[in-house]
């Protein structure tokens, strides 16, 4: 009996003796532990940057008339997207294009969160859809840019926000005029979209885009 106190009074002396070396620890998080610090990736910030400066006059530089653009893709998509358009990914991504064009708007879909203008642009023997959100499908701004790779950043996290902070910047730039746009106007766009197949929906998101008359 005496052995088995004795052996109790020793476990309940180191109990005592570790909670005070705990005490005294001090807990510090490990360096570079992004979430331990709260310094994590800014897909905002990094979108800002670019947009002035890289996205719009690539835009500018890069957008083909899209009665051309769909013209080339009913004939072969992947030769269309070797002259036309552009993909980072290997074979079997979404080539993506950067279009320019002016229709007039034959219906305007506001009740969904997805948003959109539909046109009838000439020369397009299908209809073309321009996203207006507030949500918007897929990420065609980001990638139609070459110079935003998915090498460049730690994760898939981190590339998908910098696709939604591009995405929500394009469409802060159309705001107003997709607003303004009614049945029966003529709008003026450019803008990307992303096809995998060349029967695919014109689905357009635009970064610029004007109410012609």
């Amino acid at each position: 009996m005496r052995s088995m106190q004795t052996r109790r009074t020793a476990l309940l002396g180191l109990a005592g003796t570790g909670a005070l070396l705990l005490s005294g620890c001090k807990i510090v998080p490990i360096a570079g532990d992004d979430d331990a610090q709260g310094g994590g990736f800014d897909a905002e910030a990094y979108a800002d940057g670019l947009w002035a400066e890289r996205v719009l006059p690539h835009f500018a530089a890069a957008a083909k008339p899209l009665p051309d653009v769909v013209q080339a893709i009913a004939a072969d998509l992947d030769a269309a997207g070797e002259t036309l358009g552009y993909r980072a990914a290997a074979e079997g991504s979404p080539w993506s294009f950067i279009v320019t064009g002016t229709g007039r708007v034959t219906a305007k879909n506001t009740q969904s969160r997805a948003g959109t203008l539909v046109l009838a642009v000439d020369g397009v023997p299908a209809e073309v859809t321009i996203q207006i959100g507030p949500v918007v499908r897929g990420n065609a701004v980001r990638d139609s840019l070459p110079f935003v790779s998915f090498k460049e950043f730690t994760n898939q996290l981190e590339f998908a926000d910098v696709g939604k902070a591009l995405t929500a910047r394009a469409l802060a730039a159309t705001e107003a005029d997709a607003a303004a746009a009614t049945v029966g106007q003529a709008v003026t766009f450019t803008g990307a979209m992303s096809l995998n197949a060349k029967g695919d929906k014109l689905l357009v998101t635009p970064v610029s885009l004007a109410v012609a008359g």
